[in-house]
């Protein structure tokens, strides 16, 4: 028990956290460190004092840099999506994770690079924004009728079962249209050319709340393979709409 409260109180101070997210990119020597941190060297020195004591921290073998053990790579690995999560606690205390499997839950940091749009006009612009630059495939998980996509386009919409029946029309107006139905949709995101897009958590009674959305930009790796990964995972439990 005193094992899992020490380690507790470690991870919570922030200065200590940045410590371990540092080395978790890099060793570093004590005074590099003091001079990335832009702390003392007598406050890195004590706050090292305690990660070395819990097994966090050691020194590299035949160097004087600071590497992780490899118990504070799993620490600092198992921690990720908690940061993300505590980093946006104002969201997260408003909206849920309503069906969202657990791999991806543990993988929620993987968004960390992506942007909070806050406010329906702001999200409302990055749609239009997004939709403007389509070059040639959209796909969508909505429980919402929205017009997403141009004329010509090619689209995959994943909706709710009483959004079927306006497959028709949508695939009139597009190049090619495919739609899998899924019994209620919680989680809400547009992939736009395969490369950026928009993900919806909903809120805090399960359904998608459009007012905020993670933006992932088209050099955000980490944070497409996210996406793309979530998208798929919907799809291929959907069913398919027929002709």
């Amino acid at each position: 028990m005193d094992t899992k409260r020490h380690l507790i109180m470690e991870f919570a101070n922030p200065i200590r956290i940045e410590i371990l997210q540092q080395l978790n990119y890099a060793s570093f020597s004590f005074t590099s460190l003091s001079k990335k941190l832009n702390i003392s060297n007598s406050e890195v020195s004590r706050h090292l004092n305690r990660l070395i004591e819990q097994r966090l921290v050691q020194k590299e073998r035949g160097s004087k840099k600071l590497i992780l053990t490899s118990f504070g790579e799993l620490m600092i690995t198992a921690f990720a999506p908690l940061d993300f999560i505590l980093h946006h606690a104002e969201y997260f205390q408003e909206h849920g994770l309503f069906n969202l499997p657990t791999s991806f839950i543990r993988d929620l940091d993987q968004l960390s690079d992506s942007e909070l749009i806050q406010g329906t006009g702001n999200v409302m612009l990055k749609l239009q924004e997004i939709t403007e630059a389509l070059k040639e495939e959209v796909w969508v998980m909505t429980d919402q009728a929205f017009p997403f996509g141009k004329q010509m386009m090619d689209t995959r919409y994943i909706v709710p079962p009483e959004m079927a029946k306006y497959r028709p029309h949508i695939k009139d107006y597009n190049r090619s249209t495919v739609a899998r139905v899924l019994p209620h949709i919680s989680t809400a995101v547009l992939i736009a050319d395969g490369e950026t897009g928009v993900l919806f958590f909903p809120d805090n009674h399960g359904n998608p709340e459009f007012s905020q959305g993670f933006y992932v930009k088209k050099e955000d790796k980490l944070g497409l393979e996210y996406i793309l990964r979530l998208w798929g995972h919907y799809w291929e439990k959907g069913e398919v709409v027929s002709e």
